[in-house]
Order: structure tokens, then sequence, then C-alpha cells
């Protein structure tokens, strides 16, 4: 009797210090037993503008994404987009590729393997530009907006749903577009399509607009005008024209058109003020995410399209804010910390069930 009495007791000390131990807060390891998620930023297609190039590029950009230890982002220089590459990619960022370099047929094959296994996709166009930009001067900006390469990349994965507003018809040359807006300036009237967007262009109930107040643009837009997956667009008094020529765009000072001149000159406006055009989407795809932007440009570390100005669009407004809560929308539910709820409840009930066992036991002696 004595072995049994002293056999309960010390079974009791244990059962109550497992009790104690169970009820207790415990620290969770989240992240830093976690893989990282994989961010693949394309170099391979001749993008406008370079990971590595602070001034020019994407560098603070994506210098920023790799700060965060939740991220590994890592550049691709040369090798195609195949499933073997893609195969440990969470994100990948496509960003104003060039025409003059396609994404091959086994590129798209890979990316649209990597879609279908869940992970997400970011794409970036640009804006195109005149002979009365500041960007003008460098040779290589010239080209800026050739959107029909990226209609092209989307058309090859089969996403179908959006597309950049293209000039397809009557014309030799196929050109992009560019948003303006002469009541929104970031400068003047001069430069309309520099444009200052607040909470009232955007879905502010996103996710990806969380704590965004003030962005920064120059922007593409994106077709159809009423695009359901359009979280981001212009004001009332915006529009939008393409190029009419290689130099310079349409006569965007005189934005007011009737819908009678729009049908008269459907080539010249790519949308009239009063249709809000997006510049920026955002839907599931299967088990994956789709982002589209219509801005590469705003996320760099350029000077703004303004002579003698040390304003940069990286530092400009929430505009390296919205990038990061982009990356963050697109991998929402790739890593979660493993919790410490479920494991523990568990464990105090076990121990309470062999407590109340061997409490109704002794009684029972």
């Amino acid at each position: 009797m004595k072995q049994l009495r002293n056999t309960t007791r010390v079974l009791a000390t244990v059962i109550t210090m497992m009790i104690l131990l169970s009820s207790m807060q415990s620290i969770v390891s989240g992240q830093t037993n976690l893989d990282p998620i994989v961010v693949l930023y394309d170099a391979s297609h001749n993008q406008q503008y370079a990971a590595d190039d602070e001034d020019r590029g994407l560098k603070l950009m994506l210098d920023m994404v790799n700060a965060s230890t939740k991220y590994d982002l890592r550049v691709n220089d040369d090798d195609e987009l195949t499933d073997v590459l893609l195969n440990d990619v969470d994100i990948l960022i496509i960003a104003a590729p060039d025409e003059g370099s396609p994404f091959t047929e086994d590129e798209a094959n890979g990316i649209a393997e990597m879609l279908a296994n869940g992970s997400s996709l970011f794409v970036l166009g640009d804006p195109v530009i005149g002979e009365n930009s500041n960007y003008w001067a460098e040779a290589l900006m010239q080209d800026l907006g050739e959107n029909d390469a990226v209609n092209n990349f989307l058309d090859a994965i089969n996403v179908t749903s959006v597309r950049f507003s293209l000039n397809e018809s009557g014309f030799s040359e196929i050109y992009g577009d560019i948003m303006f807006d002469n009541e929104h300036t970031v400068f003047n009237e001069t430069y309309p399509w520099m444009i200052r967007l607040d909470t009232s262009t955007w879905d502010t109930s996103h996710p990806i607009f969380r704590n965004i107040n003030d962005l920064y643009t120059m922007t593409a837009t994106l077709k159809p005008l009423e695009l359901a997956s359009g979280i981001a667009r212009g004001y009332e008094s915006t529009f939008a024209q393409f190029k009419r020529d290689f130099n310079s765009w349409g006569n965007y000072s005189h934005p007011n058109m009737t819908l009678a001149d729009f049908e008269q000159n459907p080539l010249s406006f790519s949308a009239i003020n009063g249709t809000f055009p997006s510049w920026m989407s955002a839907f599931e795809y299967d088990a994956s995410r789709i982002v589209i932007a219509g801005s590469t440009l705003m996320f760099t570390g350029r000077d703004l399209d303004y002579p003698q100005t040390d304003l940069k669009w990286f530092y400009m407004g929430d505009n390296a804010r919205l990038f990061m809560n982009i990356i963050d929308w697109l991998t929402e539910d790739f890593a979660a910390a493993p919790s410490a709820v479920i494991p523990l409840a568990i464990i105090s009930s076990v121990v309470l069930a062999i407590g109340v066992v061997f409490y109704l036991f002794k009684k029972v002696r």
C-alpha cells in the first residue's frame, strides 16, 4: 500500500508539472524553420531595367525584397525559364521585356506549369514616351513601352483576361499607350503624364493597398476598360493616348473628347476622360495568383521625367511599399508559422484525462 501511495504521489507530481508546463505560453519558431520564399527576377529577355543598377534600374527595389528574411531574391541572367529552372520558384517577376527577345515555347510551357503548381506571377509593362520626354535623350529609353511583348507572353501562357492597350489596327507599327491627367500632375500641366494618385483611385479593401496613401506613377493602361480584376485606376479626369508615330503622342492638350469624337479617331486615344482606365490588375488564376501592372518605371531608381530634378521614383510616396505589398499578396498562403495552440491543447487534454483516471483509481482504492 505504501508503495502504491508513493507511486501515486510521484505520478500526481508529474501530472501537475505537465499541466503547468502545457498552460505556459510557448515561443514557436516560425520563419527560421521554414524555407524562404524564392522570388526570381528574369533578366534574360533584354529587360529595360538592369537588376544591378541603382540609379537607372531596379536594384533599390530588389534589394529591399532580398533584405527581408522572408524572401530569397534571385536574378536569372541567361537561362531559359524552363520547368527545371522554375521548379522551386514561388514568384516569377517579368518586367518590361523587349519585343526582340520573345519567350520560347519551352519557357511558356515552363511558366504555365509553374502556375499550375501554385506559384505566382508578377508582370510589369511600361508607358510609351515621346520626344518631349526628358528620357528621350537616351536611345535605350526610346523604345519604352513595348507592351506587345508582354501581350504576346500572356497569350503564350494562356492568360487571356487582361491585356495592355495597343493600337494594333491600321498601323504598320504597334504602339502602346500612356496615361495623362491635367488635374493631378506631379509638377504641372506641361508634364501631365506624371500623375499623383490618392486612395480614391484604388480598391482600398484589397490587401495590396494596405497602408498605401500616396502613389506616383507614369503608366500604361490595361484593357478592357471594364476590367473586372482592375484594382487601380485613374481619376474621372484621366485619359490615355497611343503614340501617333515613333516620336510623339497624340494631342494630349485636348483631353475632353466626346464619344462621337472618339469614334471618329479611335486610334488616337486608348481611354477618354470619364472611363477610369485601369493600370493594375490582380486576380487568382486556378491555384496561383497574378498581378499585372502598367509601370515598371515607378519602382526604379530613376529620376522623375522632369528637368533638373533629384526626385527618384523609388522614394516617391508609397511606391516601394506597394511593390512589397504585391509580393506579400502573391505569397500570402505560402508560409505559415506552425501554431502551438493545437499541440498544447492535445497535451493538456491527455494529461487531464490521465489525472482524472488516477484520481478515480485512488478514490476506489
